[in-house]
């Protein structure tokens, strides 16, 4: 008996694999979801690992006699056979010697090797015009979010669960899997709890970022909203000494609104201004690092580190960012501490795919901006706006859902 090991994106890719190398007549003996790459055990690719097993002799088997010379080569390739078989752990791959081209035989079966591998390509691509409706329609979805710049590593995960989880009547019913593909992509965003003033008075709430992705204007909606709107005691802080410009902008606001507002330079100013407060909330914009900037993040660590009292810190990210840059921005921002995402410049992209990608690893949404007027353009984060951004044909989702 012969067995192997082989891994591909998807089940169905991963047995036209093994067929390809030992023909039709294999037996599928284990199957599991194994993770490739990734980082620190994140963000990795779900693959598909298959265990196969061929009987040798049927492995061995030929149409017509061979004899003479060519009953000594094939004689000579079984012993090759047999001693890279004895070398071999049942769970790898053992090399089986394929005749070649003026060899009886090799042309037929390079032919049908091609033929094999044309055929996997199609399946692959997805161009197969045979596929069965079922797979079509699925197929069909991914599509569509491919086209709205959905993770390829976001995709492949979906396609495992709806492999793993959905039945027979499921897949070949177009109304049925659309929902299951709404579902999915609902359930992987989570919406964190909004701002509220209360204990621990004051409520320190603290928004960080790269630069560029409008956490002072964030601020000061924030601010008008808890301050002017809903008459709280609100006081305005800025962490950032490098951007004059941010300041006097923030600065400008708080006259406005006249509200306190304090412009911190170290860690003790900022544990003296939250000790010696009298409001119910304290907002706090801090200086946009990039993230690739650890001195600069570990700096800021510092000076919020100086308080003790528990705060509410929100990752500001834009919408426009793409997934990779997204990954890193989310992931080396977790030393401040961040428990929430606000996503900002809604209003300036076209496509969510990028986001909610990033969103299927866990991370609460608190806040949606889209615009710039102070302070109507806020809104609390919900699940159903993101999908409604999601661009899908007129027969798609929506449609059934």
């Amino acid at each position: 008996m012969i067995y192997r090991v082989y891994r591909a994106p998807s089940y169905k890719e991963a047995v036209v694999k093994a067929k390809m190398e030992l023909g039709s007549d294999v037996y599928i003996i284990a199957r599991k979801e194994v993770k490739e790459g990734g980082f620190l055990g994140m963000f990795g690719k779900v693959m598909t690992e298959i265990t196969v097993a061929k009987n040798e002799e049927n492995g061995r088997k030929t149409d017509q006699p061979v004899s003479g010379k060519n009953a000594a080569q094939v004689k000579a390739a079984g012993q090759e056979s047999r001693e890279e078989e004895k070398g071999s752990s049942s769970t790898q791959a053992i090399s089986v010697r394929t005749p070649q081209l003026g060899e009886p035989g090799g042309v037929s079966v390079m032919n049908e090797l091609m033929e094999i591998k044309r055929q996997l390509r199609k399946i692959l691509d997805g161009r197969d015009e045979d596929r069965d409706s079922e797979s079509s329609v699925l197929e069909d979805l991914l599509e569509q979010l491919r086209s709205n710049d959905f993770a390829d590593d976001y995709i492949n995960r979906m396609r495992v669960h709806f492999e793993n989880e959905l039945t027979l009547k499921d897949v070949q019913d177009p109304s049925v899997l659309r929902q299951k593909l709404k579902d999915y992509i609902l359930d992987g965003i989570q919406i964190g709890t909004p701002i509220e003033a209360g204990a621990p008075s004051p409520r320190v709430v603290v928004l960080v970022g790269p630069t560029g992705v409008g956490k002072t204007t964030t601020i000061a909606k924030l601010a008008a909203s808890f301050g002017v709107l809903q008459k709280k005691k609100v006081e305005l802080l800025t962490i950032d000494s490098y951007r004059i410009a941010a300041i006097e902008q923030l600065g400008k606001y708080a006259e406005l609104m006249q509200l306190p507002f304090t412009v911190i330079n170290s860690r003790e100013e900022f544990k003296n201004a939250v000790m010696n407060s009298k409001a119910e909330i304290i907002f706090v914009d801090t200086v946009g690092r990039s993230q690739k900037n650890n001195l600069g993040l570990a700096e800021l660590r510092d000076i919020l580190d100086g308080v003790k009292t528990k705060m509410d810190v929100h990752l500001v990210l834009s919408a426009t960012t793409k997934y990779r840059d997204a990954i890193d921005v989310i992931t080396r921002f977790n030393q401040l501490m961040y428990e929430k995402i606000i996503v900002t410049k809604l209003d300036e992209t076209n496509t969510v795919g990028p986001l909610l990608s990033v969103l299927g690893d866990g991370k609460q949404l608190s806040y949606f901006t889209t615009g710039q007027s102070v302070p109507d353009d806020i809104e609390i984060a919900r699940k159903e706006k993101l999908f409604e951004m999601i661009s899908f044909d007129p027969v798609g989702v929506q449609s059934a859902v």
